[in-house]
């Protein structure tokens, strides 16, 4: 077999060009087409992925400095292209599994904080997930017909009660856009642990729940790109008139990876709790 005129041609090509052999039309012209096919194909998957990638979100210079505040500046870190909110059960941990969050409260000494969740043994609130947050509460989770996780209840084990939030407080509102905010209202019935039968104090609840982007966020647990929801309440329950925000990062397949509260509630002089602390994840 004669190899020489192919030779002959790649060698032509590679010094002089693709056109500067008129030897090799046939060379040529495959070559010409799989540069045609391969530019197509680079630029439907760029086009695909800025579709998918979705918006990149900046924090408010007021969210920015409530974080930095209680988190610590560096923790939250770069805006990313942000998705919408996803399958609830990717924002929470695994079932059985525990996380270790250290909590810093303004006036108070750094702390250590387990977190787990199971599903609910429960039967006024099956099916569902108990989660408990260390010596502090326990909230009972459930999906709504949409697929939307929702706060059935929650229990204060420093007040001894527990409240029941009539539709579910929103913990994940899966198809939220980024960006989105969604308000509600909610009844509020609250029980004393030792009589869950008889309704101790009611009101109700305003909440605007905002879907804020994504961020890289940095926690001594490591590194993660987590969704960020905050939470916005009003109402009156009982004497105790309440406002409330809350700022939680989620991180899928992982779940809260940082959050923030700041709490008043003003109950005459009956009680009173203004509480500013944030939570970061320590071990996973």
């Amino acid at each position: 077999m004669n190899f020489r005129k192919p030779a002959s041609c790649v060698t032509s090509i590679a010094f002089r060009g693709m056109a500067g052999d008129a030897a090799c039309p046939r060379l040529r012209s495959l070559i010409r087409s799989a540069a045609a096919i391969s530019l197509l194909m680079l630029t439907i998957a760029s086009g695909a992925a800025a579709q998918s990638a979705g918006p990149t979100i900046p924090l408010s210079d007021a969210d920015r400095g409530q974080l930095d505040a209680l988190l610590g500046a560096g923790v939250v870190g770069e805006a990313l292209p942000s998705a919408p909110l996803g399958n609830p059960a990717s924002y929470l941990p695994r079932l059985g599994k525990t996380l270790t969050y250290q909590v810093v409260t303004q006036g108070k000494k750094p702390a250590i904080e387990i977190h787990e969740i199971a599903e609910t043994t429960d039967a006024a609130f099956k099916p569902g997930w108990h989660y408990t947050v260390g010596n502090a509460g326990e909230m009972y989770i459930q999906k709504d017909p949409a697929g939307r996780a929702l706060t059935s209840a929650e229990k204060d084990l420093d007040t001894k009660v527990l409240s029941r939030f009539i539709p579910g407080d929103p913990l994940i509102l899966t198809g939220l856009q980024p960006g989105q905010s969604v308000s509600s209202s909610h009844k509020v019935e609250v029980y004393d642990l030792s009589n869950l039968t008889q309704i101790s104090h009611s009101g109700s609840l305003d909440i605007t729940y905002s879907h804020l982007g994504t961020f890289r966020v940095t926690v001594p647990a490591g590194t993660f790109d987590a969704a960020l929801v905050k939470w916005s309440y009003s109402g009156k329950i009982g004497p105790a008139n309440i406002k409330d925000s809350q700022y939680r990062f989620f991180a899928p397949n992982v779940g809260m990876v940082a959050m923030i509260q700041i709490r008043s509630i003003s109950a005459l002089l009956v009680y009173n709790d203004h509480t500013k602390r944030g939570k970061l994840l320590a071990r996973q």
